[in-house]
Protein backbone atom coordinates (compact mmCIF):
# COMPACT_ATOMS: atom_id res chain seq x y z
CA UNK A 1 0.00 0.00 0.00
CA UNK A 2 2.71 2.42 0.61
CA UNK A 3 4.25 1.76 -2.86
CA UNK A 4 1.30 2.39 -4.64
CA UNK A 5 0.79 5.78 -2.48
CA UNK A 6 3.95 7.22 -3.17
CA UNK A 7 3.78 5.85 -7.26
CA UNK A 8 0.14 8.25 -7.17
CA UNK A 9 2.11 10.94 -5.33
CA UNK A 10 4.91 10.79 -7.77
CA UNK A 11 1.94 10.83 -10.96
CA UNK A 12 0.28 14.05 -9.09
CA UNK A 13 3.71 15.96 -8.92
CA UNK A 14 4.73 15.22 -12.47
CA UNK A 15 0.75 16.30 -13.67
CA UNK A 16 1.42 19.58 -11.66
CA UNK A 17 4.48 19.95 -13.63
CA UNK A 18 3.27 19.64 -17.24
CA UNK A 19 0.41 21.94 -16.26
CA UNK A 20 2.82 24.44 -15.04
CA UNK A 21 4.67 23.87 -18.19
CA UNK A 22 1.92 24.59 -20.29
CA UNK A 23 0.42 27.64 -18.61
CA UNK A 24 4.15 29.03 -19.05
CA UNK A 25 3.56 28.57 -23.22
CA UNK A 26 0.53 29.66 -22.89
CA UNK A 27 1.80 33.01 -21.01
CA UNK A 28 4.79 33.04 -23.31
CA UNK A 29 2.12 33.01 -26.50
CA UNK A 30 0.07 35.76 -24.97
CA UNK A 31 2.93 38.08 -24.78
CA UNK A 32 4.25 36.98 -27.97
CA UNK A 33 0.84 37.82 -29.09
CA UNK A 34 0.63 40.86 -26.93
CA UNK A 35 3.96 42.22 -28.52
CA UNK A 36 3.14 41.83 -31.70
CA UNK A 37 -0.34 43.99 -31.55
CA UNK A 38 1.93 46.52 -29.70
CA UNK A 39 4.28 46.34 -33.14
CA UNK A 40 1.62 46.74 -35.04
CA UNK A 41 -0.24 49.07 -33.34
CA UNK A 42 3.29 51.12 -33.77
CA UNK A 43 3.28 50.42 -37.77
CA UNK A 44 -0.39 51.46 -37.66
CA UNK A 45 0.56 55.02 -36.47
CA UNK A 46 0.24 57.44 -38.86
CA UNK A 47 3.98 59.06 -40.59
CA UNK A 48 2.88 62.50 -40.05
CA UNK A 49 4.50 64.83 -37.55
CA UNK A 50 7.25 62.52 -36.87
CA UNK A 51 9.78 64.76 -38.01
CA UNK A 52 8.21 67.79 -38.89
CA UNK A 53 5.77 69.59 -36.82
CA UNK A 54 2.08 71.35 -38.11
CA UNK A 55 3.92 75.05 -37.47
CA UNK A 56 7.27 73.93 -39.20
CA UNK A 57 5.63 72.64 -42.07
CA UNK A 58 3.47 75.89 -41.91
CA UNK A 59 6.12 78.03 -42.30
CA UNK A 60 8.63 75.95 -44.37
CA UNK A 61 5.51 75.71 -47.20
CA UNK A 62 5.96 80.00 -47.61
CA UNK A 63 9.73 79.84 -48.10
CA UNK A 64 11.13 80.23 -51.62
CA UNK A 65 13.65 77.29 -52.91
CA UNK A 66 16.76 79.10 -51.40
CA UNK A 67 15.05 79.86 -48.09
CA UNK A 68 13.74 76.94 -47.79
CA UNK A 69 17.50 75.33 -48.19
CA UNK A 70 18.70 77.21 -45.34
CA UNK A 71 15.74 76.13 -42.94
CA UNK A 72 15.67 72.39 -43.61
CA UNK A 73 19.65 72.27 -42.73
CA UNK A 74 19.10 74.02 -39.53
CA UNK A 75 16.16 71.83 -39.04
CA UNK A 76 18.12 68.46 -39.43
CA UNK A 77 21.08 70.08 -38.29
CA UNK A 78 23.26 69.75 -41.78
CA UNK A 79 26.40 72.20 -41.28
CA UNK A 80 29.04 71.69 -43.43
CA UNK A 81 26.74 71.34 -46.82
CA UNK A 82 28.94 73.82 -48.68
CA UNK A 83 31.84 71.81 -48.44
CA UNK A 84 30.09 68.55 -48.08
CA UNK A 85 29.03 66.28 -50.89
CA UNK A 86 26.86 63.48 -49.04
CA UNK A 87 25.35 66.25 -46.97
CA UNK A 88 24.90 68.21 -49.63
CA UNK A 89 23.09 65.49 -51.52
CA UNK A 90 21.22 64.66 -48.36
CA UNK A 91 20.05 68.05 -48.32
CA UNK A 92 18.98 67.95 -51.86
CA UNK A 93 16.80 65.01 -51.47
CA UNK A 94 15.23 66.77 -48.94
CA UNK A 95 14.42 69.92 -50.53
CA UNK A 96 13.57 68.43 -53.60
CA UNK A 97 11.32 66.34 -52.11
CA UNK A 98 9.59 69.21 -49.65
CA UNK A 99 9.03 71.05 -53.11
CA UNK A 100 7.50 67.72 -54.92
CA UNK A 101 4.73 67.99 -52.07
CA UNK A 102 4.40 71.33 -51.70
CA UNK A 103 3.51 71.53 -55.90
CA UNK A 104 1.11 68.85 -55.43
CA UNK A 105 -1.18 70.96 -53.36
CA UNK A 106 -0.70 68.16 -50.46
CA UNK A 107 -2.02 69.13 -46.97
CA UNK A 108 -0.04 69.95 -44.16
CA UNK A 109 -0.64 66.33 -42.76
CA UNK A 110 0.50 64.98 -46.18
CA UNK A 111 3.59 66.77 -46.46
CA UNK A 112 4.80 65.76 -43.34
CA UNK A 113 4.13 62.25 -43.74
CA UNK A 114 5.68 62.58 -47.24
CA UNK A 115 8.92 64.39 -45.47
CA UNK A 116 8.68 61.38 -42.98
CA UNK A 117 8.79 58.67 -45.53
CA UNK A 118 11.91 60.50 -47.37
CA UNK A 119 13.82 60.43 -43.99
CA UNK A 120 13.05 56.73 -43.86
CA UNK A 121 14.03 55.51 -47.30
CA UNK A 122 16.96 57.24 -47.04
CA UNK A 123 17.88 56.20 -43.97
CA UNK A 124 17.17 52.50 -45.29
CA UNK A 125 20.48 53.19 -47.16
CA UNK A 126 22.13 55.53 -44.92
CA UNK A 127 21.76 53.29 -41.69
CA UNK A 128 20.65 50.03 -42.62
CA UNK A 129 22.30 49.57 -45.98
CA UNK A 130 19.19 48.23 -47.34
CA UNK A 131 19.77 46.41 -50.83
CA UNK A 132 17.36 48.39 -53.65
CA UNK A 133 14.67 44.95 -53.32
CA UNK A 134 14.69 45.83 -49.60
CA UNK A 135 14.26 49.36 -49.97
CA UNK A 136 11.31 48.33 -52.50
CA UNK A 137 9.53 46.19 -50.14
CA UNK A 138 9.81 48.44 -47.36
CA UNK A 139 8.06 51.36 -49.79
CA UNK A 140 5.15 48.56 -50.27
CA UNK A 141 4.46 47.99 -46.65
CA UNK A 142 4.13 51.66 -46.03
CA UNK A 143 2.00 52.50 -48.85
CA UNK A 144 -0.01 49.05 -47.64
CA UNK A 145 -3.27 50.43 -46.62
CA UNK A 146 -3.77 53.69 -49.00
CA UNK A 147 -7.98 53.65 -49.68
CA UNK A 148 -8.35 50.83 -47.53
CA UNK A 149 -10.98 51.21 -44.74
CA UNK A 150 -9.49 49.32 -41.49
CA UNK A 151 -7.01 47.50 -43.40
CA UNK A 152 -5.07 45.82 -40.89
CA UNK A 153 -1.74 46.19 -42.82
CA UNK A 154 -1.49 49.99 -42.71
CA UNK A 155 1.33 51.89 -43.02
CA UNK A 156 1.03 55.03 -41.97
CA UNK A 157 0.12 56.99 -45.03
CA UNK A 158 -3.60 56.85 -44.73
CA UNK A 159 -4.03 60.34 -45.23
CA UNK A 160 -3.65 60.15 -49.32
CA UNK A 161 -5.63 58.61 -51.18
CA UNK A 162 -4.87 56.31 -54.34
CA UNK A 163 -3.88 58.35 -57.10
CA UNK A 164 -1.55 60.18 -54.47
CA UNK A 165 -0.13 57.40 -54.01
CA UNK A 166 0.77 57.17 -57.51
CA UNK A 167 2.28 60.22 -57.66
CA UNK A 168 4.73 59.17 -54.44
CA UNK A 169 5.35 55.77 -56.29
CA UNK A 170 6.27 57.49 -60.00
CA UNK A 171 8.51 60.19 -57.51
CA UNK A 172 10.93 57.70 -55.92
CA UNK A 173 10.89 55.71 -58.96
CA UNK A 174 12.65 58.52 -60.81
CA UNK A 175 14.55 60.03 -57.95
CA UNK A 176 15.80 57.57 -55.40
CA UNK A 177 15.44 53.97 -57.09
CA UNK A 178 17.00 54.80 -60.33
CA UNK A 179 19.54 56.64 -58.87
CA UNK A 180 19.95 53.80 -56.15
CA UNK A 181 23.21 52.94 -56.62
CA UNK A 182 24.49 56.01 -56.52
CA UNK A 183 23.19 57.15 -53.28
CA UNK A 184 24.96 53.71 -51.85
CA UNK A 185 28.20 54.82 -53.30
CA UNK A 186 28.04 57.84 -52.36
CA UNK A 187 27.42 56.83 -47.92
CA UNK A 188 29.68 53.43 -48.28
CA UNK A 189 32.60 55.29 -50.49
CA UNK A 190 35.07 58.07 -49.33
CA UNK A 191 35.33 60.82 -51.21
CA UNK A 192 39.11 61.38 -52.35
CA UNK A 193 40.79 64.59 -51.23
CA UNK A 194 41.79 66.80 -54.12
CA UNK A 195 44.64 68.87 -53.69
CA UNK A 196 45.26 71.52 -55.63
CA UNK A 197 48.58 73.65 -55.79
CA UNK A 198 48.99 77.15 -57.39
CA UNK A 199 51.73 78.97 -57.45
CA UNK A 200 52.29 82.70 -57.53
CA UNK A 201 55.10 84.97 -57.99
CA UNK A 202 55.54 87.63 -55.78
CA UNK A 203 57.94 90.58 -56.10
CA UNK A 204 60.07 91.11 -52.78
CA UNK A 205 62.18 94.18 -52.56
CA UNK A 206 66.07 93.90 -52.13
CA UNK A 207 67.36 93.43 -49.20
CA UNK A 208 68.77 96.41 -47.17
CA UNK A 209 72.32 96.93 -46.36
CA UNK A 210 71.96 97.12 -42.74
CA UNK A 211 69.96 94.10 -41.07
CA UNK A 212 66.95 94.96 -40.76
CA UNK A 213 65.45 97.99 -42.56
CA UNK A 214 64.79 101.62 -40.69
CA UNK A 215 61.53 101.48 -38.80
CA UNK A 216 58.36 103.59 -39.91
CA UNK A 217 58.77 106.00 -37.87
CA UNK A 218 61.43 107.30 -39.13
CA UNK A 219 60.21 108.58 -42.66
CA UNK A 220 59.75 111.58 -44.15
CA UNK A 221 57.99 112.93 -47.01
CA UNK A 222 59.74 113.48 -50.43
CA UNK A 223 59.87 117.53 -50.47
CA UNK A 224 61.49 116.83 -46.43
CA UNK A 225 64.23 114.67 -48.24
CA UNK A 226 64.92 117.18 -51.00
CA UNK A 227 65.41 119.74 -49.40
CA UNK A 228 67.35 118.88 -46.05
CA UNK A 229 69.09 115.31 -47.37
CA UNK A 230 69.23 114.89 -50.79
CA UNK A 231 72.60 116.03 -52.05
CA UNK A 232 72.63 118.84 -54.47
CA UNK A 233 73.87 118.37 -57.83
CA UNK A 234 77.03 119.79 -58.61
CA UNK A 235 77.31 122.82 -60.90
CA UNK A 236 79.14 122.32 -64.45
CA UNK A 237 82.72 123.15 -64.87
CA UNK A 238 83.33 125.47 -67.69
CA UNK A 239 85.18 123.96 -70.86
CA UNK A 240 88.24 124.99 -72.49
CA UNK A 241 87.60 126.43 -75.79
CA UNK A 242 90.13 125.65 -78.73
CA UNK A 243 91.96 128.92 -80.20
CA UNK A 244 89.34 128.46 -83.21
CA UNK A 245 86.32 128.18 -81.20
CA UNK A 246 87.63 131.41 -79.54
CA UNK A 247 88.36 133.10 -83.27
CA UNK A 248 84.49 132.61 -83.60
CA UNK A 249 83.54 133.65 -80.50
CA UNK A 250 85.08 136.99 -81.19
CA UNK A 251 83.63 137.21 -83.97
CA UNK A 252 80.30 136.55 -82.83
CA UNK A 253 80.47 139.13 -80.10
CA UNK A 254 81.94 141.91 -82.81
CA UNK A 255 78.83 141.46 -84.97
CA UNK A 256 76.47 141.09 -81.63
CA UNK A 257 78.09 145.15 -80.83
CA UNK A 258 77.86 146.22 -84.55
CA UNK A 259 73.89 145.09 -85.13
CA UNK A 260 73.22 146.52 -81.67
CA UNK A 261 75.20 149.74 -82.23
CA UNK A 262 72.89 149.97 -85.78
CA UNK A 263 69.94 149.29 -83.77
CA UNK A 264 71.11 151.98 -81.42
CA UNK A 265 71.15 154.85 -84.19
CA UNK A 266 68.10 154.10 -86.32
CA UNK A 267 66.30 154.61 -82.52
CA UNK A 268 68.61 158.05 -82.46
CA UNK A 269 67.18 158.99 -86.06
CA UNK A 270 63.96 157.72 -85.37
CA UNK A 271 63.59 159.96 -82.13
CA UNK A 272 64.97 163.00 -83.31
CA UNK A 273 62.33 163.13 -86.77
CA UNK A 274 59.01 164.86 -86.29
CA UNK A 275 55.72 162.89 -87.27
CA UNK A 276 54.96 165.67 -90.10
CA UNK A 277 58.62 164.83 -91.74
CA UNK A 278 57.50 160.79 -91.30
CA UNK A 279 54.23 161.35 -93.62
CA UNK A 280 56.31 163.44 -95.83
CA UNK A 281 59.00 160.40 -96.31
CA UNK A 282 56.06 157.77 -96.49
CA UNK A 283 54.47 159.73 -99.34
CA UNK A 284 57.35 160.33 -101.11
CA UNK A 285 58.17 156.87 -101.35
CA UNK A 286 54.70 155.64 -102.35
CA UNK A 287 54.93 158.12 -105.27
CA UNK A 288 58.18 156.80 -106.36
CA UNK A 289 56.28 152.85 -106.22
CA UNK A 290 53.21 153.16 -107.52
CA UNK A 291 53.88 156.30 -110.17
CA UNK A 292 54.04 153.56 -112.92
CA UNK A 293 50.89 152.11 -111.56
CA UNK A 294 47.67 153.24 -114.13
CA UNK A 295 44.22 153.53 -112.19
CA UNK A 296 42.58 153.37 -115.74
CA UNK A 297 43.27 149.83 -116.15
CA UNK A 298 42.31 148.40 -112.57
CA UNK A 299 38.97 150.15 -113.32
CA UNK A 300 38.44 148.16 -117.00
CA UNK A 301 38.91 144.91 -115.52
CA UNK A 302 36.93 145.54 -112.26
CA UNK A 303 34.38 146.59 -114.59
CA UNK A 304 35.35 143.13 -116.96
CA UNK A 305 35.15 141.14 -113.64
CA UNK A 306 31.64 142.56 -112.68
CA UNK A 307 30.28 141.96 -116.04
CA UNK A 308 31.11 138.33 -115.66
CA UNK A 309 30.04 137.67 -112.51
CA UNK A 310 26.77 139.32 -113.27
CA UNK A 311 26.76 136.85 -116.16
CA UNK A 312 27.03 133.56 -113.85
CA UNK A 313 24.44 135.08 -110.86
CA UNK A 314 21.91 135.29 -114.05
CA UNK A 315 22.40 131.80 -115.43
CA UNK A 316 22.13 130.40 -111.39
CA UNK A 317 18.60 132.29 -110.92
CA UNK A 318 15.44 130.14 -111.64
CA UNK A 319 13.51 131.41 -115.49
Amino acid sequence: MAEKKSRSAIRIKSSERERKKSAAKRDSATNRNKGQSVSEEEEKESLAWKVLSEEQTQSLKELTVHELEAKLAEVLSIENYHISLPEACVLDHYVAGFWFAKEQNFTLQQISAFFTLLKEMLDNIKEKQFSLVDSIQKFKSLLAGIGVENCPLNGGLECFDVNQAKLITDYFTDSLFQHYKLYQFLFTQEPQEEVVITELEVEVPPLASIPFPPPLDEGMTEEMWREHVMTPPQSPQPEEQTEGEKEQSGQEAHSDNVAHSKDQTAQNILSSIEPTQVKNIVKKVADEVLGNFQVAEVEVRLKERETVLAAKIGKLQPR
